[in-house]
């Protein structure tokens, strides 16, 4: 009995030894490879590391695990300086250009984490404006642009703090619904950036063609407020287009016609033509509308006046009064100068020896083969009359089939878009000044509005 158990016990040893040299020989990698601990969890904390979580083996064969993230998926060198020990059971590192992770064991058996390719995070998120003017039933999609690292499977969601001013669709068009003020969010991977939103009824929905008949413009329709908030969106609008360049003076044209509600009448000016410096009529040589008595400020010497646009006021030329607005020099005046350029309050037509409008841009006989050449552009400006006439107008559209000008008639009268047919358009003017190199820049140019 005795030499059994002294039998039993010696092989018991044996194997305990055999055991000891197995488990030996498999961490020092001459049996076979040790394995890698199963990844249990991954995730992007709030400062975007990534922490990819793991359980140790229970038998603690596995004694060290290292890791390496690089920005391509191409397996890393074994002795790659760039491996890294893991503290504890969790690898983490900042989720940047790097999204690419691998495991290796002290016997150098490497393992690629796939689920890292799945990760992302956003490294910009911007909008175009932080914010924006509309009209009642006026829409608008700002620019969301945003970069990504990695991948991330949500998409932009857009939504309005109150959608009785403006709501918002799920591609960013915004809506103007009512009068008011709110603001339009876009969430994405955790992040929130929003725009202001004004909805007003000061300006209109740009409609596509212009209305001739609009209302003229009432006397007193507009308090300080009301004038400074058209002053600031008319600002915005030329901004936009480009300030100091033909866009911007042709969008200067454009908004007045056709987001202002109203249109002025021609007034016969009692300024610039005696000589005697009057401002304010039939002439407005300011930024901005004059709509409000706040704007007598800007008036330098008054003959009749100060009154605003809209409001009877003398004027002498014809001898009766007539509600306040401009002459076709002064209207392209208006223009020029809110567009961003200064070529001095002077008239229309050829003048003889004084400045005029013929004499700022490359004056040229408007024919036929000038009208097919291919080089007018909006922005130009046009004389009527031949020498000694005396109208000027802007062209602000152009399609296939007509010219869009935008002048002050005292035979209408009013001051806004007229429409000409290409045969009809060199008929009426005389002269075109080429304003290229008046401008030098374009800016951001349309042909049409809309």
């Amino acid at each position: 009995m005795k030499k059994i158990i002294i039998g039993i016990l010696i092989f018991i040893e044996v194997i305990l030894i055999a055991l000891i040299i197995v488990l030996s020989l498999y961490k020092k990698g001459l049996l076979f490879d040790a394995p890698i601990p199963d990844v249990k969890e991954i995730y992007v904390d709030g400062q975007n590391y990534v922490n990819i979580y793991f359980e140790k083996l229970e038998n603690g064969i596995t004694d060290k695990i290292y890791f390496l993230y690089k920005k391509d998926p191409k397996t890393p060198d074994v002795n790659s300086k760039d491996w890294k020990l893991v503290a504890g059971n969790t690898a983490k590192y900042l989720l940047d250009d790097d999204y690419y992770c691998f495991f290796k064991n002290e016997d150098n058996v490497i393992n690629q984490v796939e689920e890292t390719e799945l990760l992302g995070r956003l490294t910009s998120f911007s909008l175009n404006k932080n914010h924006i003017y509309l009209a009642i039933d006026d829409t608008y999609t700002p620019t969301l642009t945003y970069d990504v690292v990695g991948v991330i499977n949500e998409k932009p969601y857009w939504y309005s703090d109150d959608e009785s001013v403006a709501t918002v669709d799920q591609y960013g068009k915004i809506y103007g619904v009512n009068k008011g003020k709110t603001k339009v969010h876009v969430k994405l991977s955790g992040r929130n950036i929003y725009l202001d939103v004004l909805v007003t009824d000061v300006i209109v929905k740009r409609p596509k063609k212009y209305n001739p008949d609009k209302t003229y413009l009432p006397c007193k329709k507009y308090n300080k407020e009301e004038n400074d908030l058209i002053d600031k969106i008319f600002k915005e609008r030329i901004k936009d287009a480009g300030y100091k360049t033909r866009a911007g003076v042709v969008e200067a044209a454009r908004f007045y016609a056709l987001e202002f509600p109203y249109q002025l009448q021609y007034f016969n000016e009692n300024g610039r033509l005696t000589g005697n410096g009057v401002d304010g009529e039939g002439r407005y040589y300011h930024k901005g509308f004059y709509l409000d008595k706040s704007r007598f400020s800007n008036i330098t010497k008054s003959a009749n006046g100060p009154q605003i646009w809209g409001c009877n006021m003398y004027s002498w030329p014809i001898h009766k009064y007539i509600p306040n607005g401009l002459d076709c020099s002064g209207f392209v005046s208006w223009i020029l100068y809110n567009g961003g350029f200064d070529p001095g309050d002077i008239g229309a037509g050829v003048t003889g020896g004084k400045k005029d409008y013929t004499d700022v841009g490359k004056r040229t006989v408007l024919t036929k083969k000038v009208e097919k050449s291919g080089k007018i552009k909006v922005g130009d400006l046009l004389s009527s009359g031949g020498p000694g006439g005396g109208h000027v107008a802007i062209i602000v559209g152009i399609d296939k089939k007509k010219y869009y000008t935008a002048e002050s008639l005292w035979n209408y009268p009013n001051v806004g878009i007229r429409e000409y047919t290409k045969e009809k358009f060199v008929k009426k003017f005389y002269y075109i000044m080429f304003m290229d190199e008046f401008y030098k820049k374009d800016g951001n140019i349309t042909n049409m509005w809309y």
